[in-house]
C-alpha cells in the first residue's frame, strides 16, 4: 500500500465532521506530456540565464485531469511545476474514491498562510529623513540599501519584470500613476481584476517596491514592469491556500517574470495535526518550497519574507526555507533586529534569513490617496526585491543562485552571519557603474571574459602614453594590485594580471592627465 493510502486512511479516521478542504494530488510521471506554451519573453529569460532544465516546462496530462473531472472532482488549480492538481474535497468518501486512480502518486493537504504582519507592531525612532532626492518619508528605508546612489547612477528597474503576489491590488493611488502593469489576475476569484475585497496590504507592498511620488515615496524599482497576482483571500484567514500561490508562480513564469516578490508563507493546515513538522523545514519538502525551487531552476528569483513568527529559533516558514529563495528578515532604521522577524536555522542546519532590510515603520501608500507606515517582514521584502531588480538591470544574465550569493557575500555580516540577521544588510553599490559611462565606456578590455595573464585594453582616446597609474579593483571596491602597462599604440595598452586571481568581476582604473578611464571584465581561472 502506498504512503498516500495511509495518509488517506488517517484522514478518514480523524474527521467525523469533514469541512470542505483543498488537497493536492501529485501524479505519476508515466503519461506523455506536452510542452507548455511560454511567451517569447519567458524563452528569452531562459536563454539569457543559460537555463537548460526542462523541469516545469511540461503540461500536466489532460487524460489524468479528465478522469478526475468525469469522476466528479472539482479541480481548483493545475500545476505543471509539480505535475499535480489541487482538488476541492467535500467529504471523506471523495478521499476514498481517489484510491482507484493508479496515476496518483501522493495526496497532501493544501497549506494555509502566515499573516505576514506582526501581532504587536513596533515603534521606531526614525533616522533623519531627507528630501534631497525627493524620497520624502521613504528616504531611510531606501538609504539603508544605498538605493539613492543606484538611482543616481541611472538604475531604476527598467527592463526587469517583477511579479507581486499578495491579498489584492487597487492601483488608483497617485503613487502608481506611472506603474507599468503588463498583466494582472485574481487567482482567488478567477477574474482579471486583482483588486479583491481587501487590498490595503497589496497597496502597501507594491508601493514600497515600485511606487513613485516625489516628495513622499519612491520605490527602488519604480521603472520596472509588473505582474500583479491576487493569491490570498484575506477576509477568510483560515482558507488562504498555497495552490493559488503556485498557480500564480507558473503564470508569472510563462509571462517571463524575472523576480517574484512575495510576503506570504505557508506551514499550517485546517487540520493542525497535518501541520508541517520542524523536520519538513529543510528546503525541499513543503509543496510551496518545491515549487519555488523549480522557479529558481527556470531563472526566476523568488524574494520571500522570512515570516513573522520570531523571536524563537527555527521559526522560518516555507518557502523561505529554500536555499534557492532569497529570504528577508526585518530590522529597524538603526539596524536592530525586529522581535517578530523569523529566525533560523532550517532543520538541515542552514542559516536563514539570508538578508535583512528595514521592516519597522516602513513608509507606504495606503488606500487611494493617503500614506501610512507599517511593520513586518512583508515590507522589508519588497525593498530587497527592488534592489534585486536593479542588480538584474545591471547584470541581466545572473542566475537566481548567483544573485543570492552576491547578496550574502556583500552584506555587512558576511564574515559572521547568524540566524537572527542572516548575512545582514546588503551593500551592492560596487556592482553598479554610472550608465553614462557604461553606454560610452572609456576603455574596453579584451579578451573578456579572460583566462590569460596578458590582456589588452582599448582606450576611447589616444592617451596611452599619458597614463600615470593603472590599478585593478575588485567588486567590493578594494584595490587588488597596481599594474605595469605597456603602450602598444596611442589607444591600445597591454597589462599583465597577477597570478593569484580567482574567478571574479574586476574593474580597471587608469589615470591619464586629469581624467579617469575605467573598464570592467570577468576573469576566469583555468
Amino acid at each position: 500500500m502506498r504512503l498516500n493510502r495511509l495518509i488517506l486512511l488517517f484522514l478518514l479516521m480523524t474527521h467525523s465532521v469533514f469541512p470542505q478542504q483543498a488537497f493536492w494530488v501529485l501524479f505519476e510521471n508515466d503519461s506523455p506530456r506536452q510542452l507548455a506554451h511560454l511567451t517569447s519573453r519567458a524563452d528569452d529569460r531562459l536563454r539569457k540565464r543559460g537555463i537548460h532544465s526542462i523541469q516545469g516546462s511540461l503540461d500536466v496530462s489532460p487524460d489524468y485531469l479528465n478522469q478526475l473531472r468525469v469522476a466528479g472532482f472539482k479541480i481548483r488549480h493545475v500545476s505543471r511545476f509539480l505535475n499535480a492538481a489541487s482538488l476541492e474535497i467535500e467529504n471523506p468518501n471523495q478521499l476514498e474514491e481517489l484510491k482507484q486512480f493508479l496515476f496518483i502518486a501522493a495526496v497532501r493537504p493544501v497549506a494555509s498562510r502566515s499573516v505576514s504582519v506582526p501581532l504587536q507592531p513596533e515603534n521606531d525612532d526614525l533616522l533623519a529623513r531627507s528630501v534631497g532626492y525627493n524620497y520624502g518619508q521613504s528616504f531611510t528605508q531606501n538609504q539603508l540599501l544605498n538605493i539613492p546612489l543606484l538611482h543616481e547612477y541611472g538604475y531604476d528597474g527598467s527592463g526587469v519584470i517583477i511579479a507581486v503576489f499578495d491579498t489584492g491590488f487597487l492601483t488608483e493611488h497617485a503613487v502608481f500613476d506611472g506603474l507599468n502593469i503588463l498583466d494582472q489576475y485574481d487567482f482567488v476569484d478567477n477574474e482579471v481584476n486583482p483588486a479583491g475585497t481587501y487590498h490595503e496590504h497589496g497597496i502597501n507592498v507594491l508601493s514600497a517596491l515600485g511606487g513613485y511620488f516625489p516628495g513622499e515615496l519612491i520605490g527602488p524599482a519604480y521603472a520596472a514592469s509588473f505582474l500583479l497576482a491576487r493569491t490570498e483571500d484575506a477576509i477568510n484567514e483560515s482558507r488562504a491556500e498555497e495552490d493559488n500561490w503556485v498557480a500564480a508562480l507558473e503564470w508569472a513564469d510563462a509571462l517571463g517574470a524575472d523576480i517574484i516578490s512575495s510576503s506570504l508563507n505557508y506551514r499550517e493546515f485546517d487540520d493542525s495535526s497535518q501541520d508541517y513538522p520542524d523536520s519538513a523545514i529543510d528546503g525541499q519538502t513543503a509543496i510551496i518550497t518545491r515549487a519555488a525551487n523549480i522557479a529558481a531552476q527556470r531563472g526566476i528569483l523568488v524574494v520571500n519574507s522570512a515570516s513573522n513568527e520570531g523571536p524563537g529559533a527555527g521559526s522560518i516558514w516555507p518557502p523561505a526555507d529554500s536555499p534557492h529563495v532569497l529570504a528577508v528578515g526585518a530590522i529597524n532604521s538603526q539596524g536592530g533586529i525586529a522581535s517578530f522577524s523569523s529566525r533560523g536555522p532550517t532543520y538541515d542546519g542552514r542559516i536563514k534569513p539570508d538578508v535583512v532590510a528595514m521592516g519597522i515603520s516602513v513608509y507606504l501608500a495606503s488606500g487611494t490617496n493617503s500614506f501610512t507606515s507599517g511593520s513586518g517582514t512583508s515590507y522589508a521584502t519588497p525593498l530587497i526585491a527592488g534592489l534585486s531588480a536593479l542588480l538584474l538591470q545591471a547584470h541581466p544574465g545572473l542566475s537566481p543562485d548567483s544573485v543570492i550569493s552576491i547578496f550574502k557575500t556583500h552584506a555587512d555580516r558576511s564574515e559572521n552571519p547568524d540566524n537572527n540577521y542572516g548575512y545582514g544588510v546588503p551593500n551592492l553599490s560596487s556592482f553598479f557603474m554610472e550608465q553614462q559611462a557604461e553606454s560610452t565606456p572609456s576603455c574596453r578590455v579584451y579578451p573578456n571574459p579572460s583566462s590569460v595573464r596578458d590582456v589588452k585594453v582599448a582606450l576611447s582616446e589616444p592617451v596611452a602614453n599619458l597614463i600615470q597609474n593603472c590599478q585593478l579593483i575588485d567588486i567590493r571596491g578594494r584595490q587588488v594590485v597596481l599594474l605595469p602597462i605597456q603602450a602598444l599604440s596611442s589607444e591600445i595598452i597591454e597589462i599583465r594580471l597577477p597570478t593569484a586571481l580567482n574567478d571574479q568581476l574586476l574593474i580597471l582604473v587608469m589615470e591619464a592627465g586629469n581624467k579617469i578611464y575605467t573598464g570592467k571584465f570577468v576573469y576566469i581561472k583555468l
